[in-house]
Formats: structure tokens, C-alpha cells, sequence
């Protein structure tokens, strides 16, 4: 007896594959707030670090001419003595550290922010999440069977 060949039924494989999306599709109402969460923390964590940058690239910039000026008064004979040449160092490496100083606090602060504003909406998502699985189990309580 010959054989014949049976087709796979692409219509039960794509059922199949429907069904096992349904599962996921029934949690997408409570995931949403969250994702819609953590987008807002990413901009948001953006945009406090480009602040960041920004001050840090004109503190450089400050470094850069610090050094230049110093090192310009210590070669065209302006620091005539070494008391002169020590006392422009050392104002140099004032001037430095407390571009160093303000870099910590700035970072510091930046961090601060990022981290008050994820908490603040974590917890808000957190108790958004929760009302819409209330009112979904309540929902589905309320609908006779």
C-alpha cells in the first residue's frame, strides 16, 4: 500500500501559537504602567547626566586655561623669584582641586536626582500595578460563569 503524505496544518500550529500568547497578552494591562515607568527613569537619568557632562566638559575647559595661564607665567619670567613660581603653583592646584571638589558634588547630586525620581515613581507604578489587579480580580469575580 502506498503511502501518503500528510500536510502540517499551519492553521493548527498558528492556533497553537495564539494560544500560547494569550497567556502573556492577559498580563499586558498590569505590566504597562511599568514600562511606561522605566522609560521615564531613562529619559529622565539622560537628561541629569548630560547636565552633568556639560558642567564637567566647562570645568575642564577651566583646568585647561588654568594650566596654560601657569604654565605661560612660569616660562615668559612673570614668577621672577620662586616664592612668585610656588605661589602660582599652588593656586593652580587650589583652582584644581576644587574643580575636583565640584565634580564629586555635582556627581553627587546628579545621583541624588536619578535616584529620588526612580523611587518616587517605582512606588507610584507599584500602587497603580496593584489598583489594576484589584479591579481586575474583582472584575473577574463579578462575571457569572
Amino acid at each position: 500500500m502506498a503511502k501518503t503524505k500528510t500536510k502540517p496544518s499551519h492553521d493548527a500550529d498558528f492556533s497553537e501559537i495564539l494560544k500560547s500568547m494569550q497567556a502573556t497578552l492577559s498580563v499586558a494591562p498590569f505590566v504597562a504602567p511599568q514600562i511606561e515607568q522605566f522609560w521615564d527613569t531613562q529619559d529622565t537619568i539622560l537628561n541629569e547626566t548630560q547636565r552633568f557632562a556639560a558642567h564637567w566638559f566647562a570645568r575642564r575647559h577651566q583646568a585647561v586655561q588654568s594650566s596654560l595661564n601657569t604654565a605661560r607665567a612660569l616660562t615668559t619670567g612673570e614668577a621672577r623669584d620662586p616664592l612668585s613660581a610656588v605661589t602660582l603653583l599652588m593656586d593652580w592646584q587650589k583652582q584644581s582641586t576644587e574643580r575636583m571638589i565640584d565634580d564629586a558634588q555635582d556627581w553627587f547630586e546628579t545621583f541624588s536626582r536619578c535616584a529620588e525620581h526612580a523611587v518616587k515613581t517605582e512606588t507610584a507604578t507599584l500602587e497603580e500595578t496593584a489598583d489594576l489587579a484589584q479591579k481586575a480580580t474583582k472584575s473577574a469575580k463579578s462575571e457569572p460563569v
